[in-house]
């Protein structure tokens, strides 16, 4: 399977937001806190999983 930007965008927001509940769970959280915890790590886990792709494919293109 090649990773496109699709792909780890989507892995990644996946990723972000499964965490940002895990941590909003452990800690307890109210309603807004948990919404402003999964939406953070949402977004920081789209960012990376785009990134992750772009690398991975400028990777691949050198060798």
């Amino acid at each position: 399977m090649q990773l496109g930007k699709d792909t780890g965008l989507s892995l990644g927001f996946l990723a972000g937001t499964t965490l940002g509940s895990g941590i909003a769970f452990l800690f307890q959280l109210q309603a807004y806190e948990v919404v402003g915890s999964v939406s953070l790590f949402g977004i920081i886990g789209a960012l990376s999983g785009l990134w992750t792709a772009i690398f991975l494919r400028q990777r691949q293109r050198q060798h």
